[in-house]
Order: C-alpha cells, then structure tokens, then sequence
C-alpha cells in the first residue's frame, strides 16, 4: 500500500510539472504570434459577429464593423488615451442598431451634437474597459463600459464599444477629428526564451521526480551491501 500511495504522489507531481511546462510553451507560442504584424480582416456586419447581451467573442475584437441606426445620447469620456499616449476627452454616442439593442460609439475627440436621422458607421469593435478612466461624475463615462448604462437604458446594449472611422448620414460623411487607436493586443508578460526555459525547467522537475525513488532505493541497496 506504500508503495501504491508513493507511486500515486509520483505520478501527481510528474504530470503538474509536465502540464506546466506545456502551459510555458503555450505562453511563448502566443508571445511569439502576438510579435507578428496585425492583419486587418474585411469589413463584417456588427451583428454577424455580435450580439446584444453577449459577451464579445475572441474573433469579434478588432474587427473593423459597420451597421446603421440612430443616436440615442451621447457622453464624454474623459481622461482617454489615443494611440501616441495622450490623454484626451472622447464623445461617445450611444447608438440604437436597427433591429437589435444599442452600441457605445467613440465618434470624435471633440464636442459635436448628435447627428439627426439614421446614421451609418464604420469603425473598429473593441471589448469594454474594466477600469475607470477618471472619478465617476454625472453626464460623464469613467471609463467605456456598456454595463455602466444600466438603469439608464432600456435596450440591451452590445458588449464592447465602437472607434468610428467614418459617420455616413443621408449620404453624407460627416468630417469630425476621429479618435487614432491601434488594435487591441493581448499582452503576454515576459520574454519568448524566458518561456523557454521554464518549459525546460519544468520538464526537468518532472524528470528529477521520477528518478529519485530509483536513486534512494539504489542508496539504500549500497548501504545494504556496505554494512
């Protein structure tokens, strides 16, 4: 039974250090893709890749979307960073997408009045931000976030926000100071060779714990024939 009990602790810790390992060269696996150039995808239907009330799916974030609606009410978000790491204050809309719920919209990174009759948009899909940008004030967003307009709406609203690049209103653009943001990047602490080498770390754990019961006993056997 011992033995049974010693061999089962083996096995445990052999396959935590295995999985481990495989976790690390995972992680360097991602850090290596996300060092690749972002390919931009073709232009998608919002509501072909998300829908109100839904978690945004990993294939949805980034990608450039176009839909048609109107302007429900619109905020500032202050305290935002552009692409170059400036803060800023962002006007946010929030839009009504035709036969579904509503959508948060960056339209510029100036003051405009919200724009009368159906407008269509095309812009990059972003997941929500978690944490607030600034303190929390009335007729402000602290940070873009559709869960912060519950109560005040009654639709169900799109996960994630929009970055508009363009505003089309009876057939016109409509020429505003759009905000410049890059694609979302996952972020992947550490270096590739540091995964690397605990990949190699691990996997030799996973070695030791399988060659010390056969080195004690061989101890033990030396000892044996000394005495």
């Amino acid at each position: 039974m011992k033995k049974i009990g010693v061999g089962l602790v083996i096995l445990a810790l052999c396959g935590t250090f295995v999985k481990l390992g495989f976790w690390q060269l995972d992680r360097a696996a991602e850090l290596k893709e996300l060092q690749k150039p972002y390919v931009e995808q073709p232009v998608i239907a919002l509501t072909d890749i998300a829908q109100p009330s839904s978690n945004l799916s990993d294939n949805a974030i980034n990608r450039i979307v176009t839909f048609s609606g109107r302007y429900a009410m619109q905020f500032d978000a202050p305290g935002q960073e552009d692409k170059n790491g400036k803060k800023k204050t962002w006007l946010v809309g929030l839009l009504e997408v035709e036969g579904s719920g509503a959508i948060l919209v960056v339209r510029s990174v100036n003051g405009s009045d919200i724009p009368k009759g159906e407008v269509t948009v095309q812009g990059r899909l972003l997941v929500r931000q978690f944490e607030d940008r600034v303190a929390k004030s009335d007729g402000a967003l602290s940070r873009l976030d559709p869960s912060l307009l519950v109560g005040m709406y009654d639709l169900p609203i799109f996960d994630g926000y929009v970055v508009a690049q363009s505003e089309v209103v009876d057939g016109k653009n409509l020429n505003l100071p759009r905000v410049e943001i890059d694609p979302a990047r996952p972020n992947v602490p550490g270096y590739y060779w540091q995964h690397i080498s605990y990949v190699v770390i691990w996997w030799l754990m996973a070695l030791v714990v399988v060659f010390l019961p056969f080195y004690g006993r061989k101890r033990r056997i030396e000892e044996g024939v000394r005495a």
